[in-house]
């Protein structure tokens, strides 16, 4: 989205056309899609794999292997009408940030003769710009061009595009983020966020060590976002375990557009390795720990949490941390003003606020020379 509206903000003539999955609840009722001219969907399917299984698992699995099999020519026909929409919009560029739908669409490019650029945000490339990324003009990475498998020449890092609302965070404007949530400008935040789907991991781990960490530091308030769906079910557990002291101490979300303002106002955010997590946090200047997934796809996180660990921008802790190991990480970090700084600095070097225009800027270039 950030992307679409620095296009527009560059060329306000450029048209601009959203494909997305079948079964996507958008339209250009949606103001946040208002910036699209058109928008299509296509179907598409995926190749079901598990990080850490091994091959005799997956040829054993055999309802996976049926599932695979009936995705086979979901994208078959996605890549039909991908094909036909292709030819009736005749775009210039075909811009792949990756996802199920890029397969059947990123064909199609091809099958048409229409430039192709990828963006990977991950530092493993998803398997869908895998696939068609052979025939890619140009990558746009989130992470040092070292981690990618592609050409050297056809790669540039332009970072990560993120909402236009996150900004760096100096004293001033983390008081007023945290007067703009309904907290106390002076008290200290703890932001625990284990990702859009919530993580079950972070949720448990805080929620065990909740009254000893509220115990050791009077000041702290804590706003946990569980995932979507999960927000009653971790509140339930805060009650148990705090009793009367959770509803003035601890908030749980389940999900807020807003988030850029929670992670603002916080002073410690304990997070999952996602790119764009870790991207605003960069912008944001926050001391964070982190936890990366090992259960995901490729162990992209694991590979985004690496960097971090090169530049020591973070508190990197395994998903089977104990209990106590992390309240030990999470109060030094809450009681040690100077680590904070010293890891906010840090994390604030891996970071491109400008990644948005500067790849608007690379497309339209792009645009621009095919088009003379």
């Amino acid at each position: 989205m950030s992307l679409a509206r620095a296009l527009k903000n560059a060329n306000p003539s450029c048209q601009l056309i959203y494909i997305g999955l079948k079964g996507e609840k958008i339209g250009l009722s949606d103001k946040r899609f208002g910036v699209f001219d058109q928008i299509s969907f296509v179907s598409s399917g995926k190749f079901r794999r598990y990080h850490g299984e091994s091959l005799l698992s997956h040829l054993l699995d055999i309802k996976t292997l049926l599932l695979n099999l009936r995705d086979v020519f979901k994208v078959l026909w996605g890549t039909l009408r991908a094909f036909w929409l292709l030819g009736r919009y005749k775009p210039v560029l075909v811009f792949s940030k990756g996802g199920y739908v890029v397969v059947p669409v990123g064909m199609a490019a091809r099958l048409r003769g229409i430039t192709l650029v990828t963006h990977d945000s991950d530092a493993v490339p998803g398997l869908a710009n895998r696939i068609i990324g052979r025939w890619a003009r140009l990558h746009a990475t989130g992470m040092p061009p070292q981690y990618y498998p592609y050409a050297k020449d056809s790669v540039v890092h332009t970072g990560i595009p993120v909402d236009e609302r996150v900004k760096p965070v100096d004293e001033g404007l983390q008081r007023k983020l945290k007067k703009q949530i309904d907290l106390p400008s002076d008290c200290l935040m703890l932001l625990v966020a284990g990702g859009g789907h919530g993580s079950q991991t972070i949720n448990e781990l805080v929620v065990e060590i909740a009254d000893s960490l509220l115990e050791a530091n009077p000041l702290l308030q804590v706003v946990h976002f569980s995932g979507s769906g999960h927000q009653d079910h971790v509140a339930e557990h805060y009650m148990k375990k705090l009793g009367k002291q959770m509803p003035n101490r601890v908030r749980v979300l389940g999900f807020s557009s807003d988030f850029y303002a929670y992670s603002g106002a916080a002073d410690v955010v304990l997070a999952r390795a996602g790119a764009t997590t870790i991207a605003e946090l960069a912008i944001q200047r926050k001391a964070a720990i982190i936890i990366p997934s090992p259960f995901l796809t490729g162990g992209h996180q694991l590979k985004n949490a690496e960097e971090l660990t090169t530049k020591e921008a973070a508190v990197v802790l395994p998903n089977d941390v104990s209990p106590q190991k992390l309240l030990s990480h999470l109060n030094e970090l809450l009681q040690n003003k100077q680590r904070r700084e010293h890891l906010a600095h840090n994390i604030s070097t891996l970071a491109h606020p400008d990644a948005a225009s500067h790849l608007a800027e690379l497309l339209l270039s792009l645009a621009r020379s095919k088009k003379s």
